[in-house]
């Protein structure tokens, strides 16, 4: 099958999923089916009235399959879904049970996949190259280690054959296989641009809602954050989370994300973007509305007391500096000096300094964490121990960094798959850079790249861009790296002739 380039212009006519479908059915039968459709809609509905004890069940339900239609329609609409819920309610379940249990996530990335199979079959009839397969240099790379982490999966399948596992496992795989789904959905530059905004302004709220969920009476917080128990939120005592789970400590901000940790972790990934946006000539949003929007993340960065994605947030802010927007160097001086002089004498100024001694709890059970997994991954240096139960492996948490917890799971050969993809993904995209037409181009592609690093960085503390319990930090982690392929690709393309088959 074709391998197709991809544009950075709308070009005039712009036809979508349902006109291609309706061109591959009798003329009539198109228009019946819709108007069944409806019958059917509006039946159901009336009916769902009558028979079920809450009328708004039905209503629900009706309005549900219109979202889905509307999925189904909009593939971009469907990312973009996928990227707000990352943000803003990564948690979040259907409060109806399919057999299993399905987040909202789940349901986007899936509705993703069946539109790019169905597009790709239609394309197919109709011959159109237009709609073919796009690659990446490293998409071998990716299948390879999604089929060893199935290998070691089976391999070790007497600790992981309950419901519960295999659906984390399934949740961790489709995060990362949506990657080919990104980048044969996304292509065109205004898709592209699309996309990130949406990522900006669903991360920006995401900083403001865990900034100012601190900032309330801690009774209040913990009954609005327990209202959420609707889509399967947790209302226990841990809705509220303190520094090493003390109450008598500082509170960590966590806004929708339940795991201060993990909160950071997406907090660093938009702080990427939104810097890199902010200092380039040419940005997606007005540079004052980018400002304002960058501080709700940055102090709710403060308020998790995550020093790992903090130290990734600096990570990150000194990788694009160094690339291409050195300004930063002297935009970040005065704050430096003001850190300097202030954060010794804070809360957070004496936790870095009892992390880098290794002295408070958090490290030393850190510390614990890495000398239980370096025996693990000593006992089973091949193949690991597969994604099974933890309690079978002598473990009390899964350890804190990403590189561990694939070598645990997948061996040292899992590890060194994952390293060459980011290997090969970071050497792609640097030599890439400013081969790109225009400025926003290259600051996209900048600020999805800084987004990798920063989440590489993070995993030296923190294991979340690879545990299906934090599926969405996977699927951000592989949205950036998709999207950042695609930016490459249209930056690249000699001849802007492809139609937009993003909408």
């Amino acid at each position: 099958m074709a391998v197709t380039k991809l544009s950075n212009q709308i070009p005039p006519t712009r036809p979508n999923f349902l006109a291609k479908l309706r061109s591959v059915l009798p003329e009539n039968l198109a228009q019946a089916l819709l108007i069944l459709l409806a019958v059917g809609l509006g039946g159901g509905a009336g009916l769902a009235a009558v028979l079920l004890p809450n009328p708004l069940i039905g209503f629900v339900g009706v309005l549900g399959l219109v979202v889905v239609g509307v999925m189904f329609a909009r593939p971009l609409v469907t990312l973009g879904g996928a990227a707000f819920i990352c943000c803003l309610l990564p948690f979040g379940t259907i409060p109806v049970k399919l057999g299993l249990t399905f987040t909202f996530l789940e349901a986007a990335l899936l509705v993703l996949f069946v539109v790019w199979l169905l597009r790709l079959a239609v394309s197919n009839r109709l011959q159109n190259e237009s709609q073919g397969l796009v690659s990446s240099p490293f998409d071998w790379a990716i299948l390879l280690f999604v089929g060893l982490s199935l290998f070691c999966y089976i391999l070790n399948w007497q600790t992981a054959n309950s419901t519960d596992l295999i659906h984390s496992y399934a949740k961790l795989l489709l995060a990362i296989l949506q990657f080919f789904a990104v980048i044969n959905i996304v292509r065109t530059q205004v898709a592209v641009d699309t996309l990130l905004r949406v990522l900006l302004l669903s991360g920006a709220a995401a900083g403001y809602l865990g900034a100012l969920l601190t900032r309330l009476p801690r009774d209040l917080q913990f009954t609005l954050l327990t209202k959420l128990s609707i889509v399967a939120y947790p209302t226990d005592d841990r809705v509220l989370r303190y520094v090493e789970d003390d109450p008598t400590k500082p509170q960590r901000a966590t806004g929708t994300s339940i795991d201060p940790n993990s909160f950071g972790g997406l907090l660093v990934l938009i702080i990427a973007l939104l810097v890199t946006q902010l200092v380039s000539n040419k940005p997606l949003l007005p540079r004052w509305l980018l400002a304002l929007m960058l501080l709700g993340p940055v102090f709710s960065l403060y308020l998790t007391y995550s020093r790992g994605s903090q130290l990734g947030a600096i990570a990150v802010i000194a990788f694009v500096a160094l690339i291409k927007y050195r300004k930063i160097f002297l935009y970040a001086l005065p704050f430096l000096v003001a850190g300097a002089v202030w954060l010794p004498s804070t809360f957070l100024g004496a936790r870095l300094a009892a992390g880098f001694a290794l002295e408070d709890q958090a490290t030393v059970l850190r510390l614990a964490e890495y000398r239980n997994a370096l025996d693990v991954i000593g006992n089973h240096p091949l193949f690991g121990v597969g994604f099974g139960s933890i309690a079978t492996l002598n473990l009390t948490v899964p350890v804190s960094m990403i590189y561990l917890t694939i070598a645990e799971r997948m061996g040292l050969i899992g590890l060194l798959f994952f390293l060459l993809i980011m290997f090969l993904f970071l050497s792609y995209a640097l030599h890439r850079l400013y081969r790109l037409k225009t400025d926003r181009q290259q600051a996209n592609l900048l600020g999805l790249t800084g987004g990798v690093i920063g989440a590489l960085a993070v995993g030296l503390l923190d294991h979340y861009f690879f545990n299906g319990e934090f599926s969405h930090m996977a699927t951000l982690l592989w949205l950036f790296i998709g999207l950042a392929v695609v930016q490459i690709k249209i930056g690249e393309a000699p001849n802007p002739a492809i139609e937009d088959n993003s909408s």
